[in-house]
């Protein structure tokens, strides 16, 4: 939980690799459960075979609030966090992408998606 808490202490996104059974969901989960809720949202995502990335983002969508004509965000003064457990399991497409995988690294290296 050290690194976790270092790594959200400066804002960074955190991705624990290991193999099954090494406890990274319980450890993350503990980390998330002693978070402040007044201050974190945390948002759990569970990924399958059959996530898509339009429901990834109603999930993030269902999760923030307008606020100016074109820009989302948590509730003012609170700081979206995001665990989603099982990243690697949606199905691969025909070109060898994983879409829901996509649109998590368009948000994170371009700062938002696009309206669909």
């Amino acid at each position: 939980s050290w690194l976790l808490q270092l790594q959200t202490s400066i804002e960074r996104p955190v991705l624990l690799v290991g193999e099954t059974g090494t406890s990274k969901t319980a450890t993350t989960s503990a980390f998330l459960n002693s978070l402040d809720p007044e201050r974190n949202l945390v948002l759990n995502m569970n990924f399958s075979s059959r996530t898509t990335s339009m429901d990834v983002q109603r999930n993030l969508e269902a999760n923030v609030e307008k606020r100016t004509k074109d820009t989302y965000g948590p509730t003012p003064g609170k700081r979206l966090m995001v665990f989603i457990d099982d990243m690697n399991m949606p199905q691969v497409d025909t070109y060898g992408t994983q879409r829901p995988i996509a649109l998590l690294k368009l948000l994170l290296e371009r700062g938002g998606v696009y309206d669909r």
